[in-house]
């Protein structure tokens, strides 16, 4: 038995680094979303942090499934999901930033629908 370099021991240790990188971008990507859901353009609605959602969530999924076969895949949306549920609670002072309207149902349902067609279509798989 040899100890030392093992090509497989390394590039298991570099998966799990790349899925732990891509899950606090699913925390920075919750963190847009929320703040940008509320965008107003002059007197116009501009959600831009519902696209954000859907293009990000998807997206690091979609790579964190390149990486891992487990269910750390699932990682960066449930990230994600932490500063929705977060961002849906009041605050000291009775304020709230996500505020119970049609943009925080479409934001949730956005953020969610791109990594669960993924997952049905069997997408995810290596």
């Amino acid at each position: 038995m040899t100890q030392g370099f093992s090509e497989e021991k390394f590039a298991r240790t570099l998966d799990a680094a790349l899925v732990a990188l891509l899950i606090v971008d699913g925390f920075i990507v919750g963190l847009l979303s929320v703040f940008l859901t509320y965008v107003r353009i002059g007197d116009a609605v501009a959600p831009i942090g519902i696209a954000i959602a859907l293009v990000g969530n998807t997206a690091l999924v979609l790579l964190a499934s390149r990486f891992t076969e487990s269910s750390w895949r699932w990682g960066p949306l449930l990230a994600w999901m932490v500063v929705l549920l977060a961002a849906g609670f009041t605050g000291p002072g009775g304020d709230v930033v996500l505020v119970t309207d049609w943009r925080a149902i479409a934001l949730l349902l956005a953020g969610v629908a791109g990594p669960a067609v993924l997952g049905w279509r069997g997408a995810l798989a290596r």
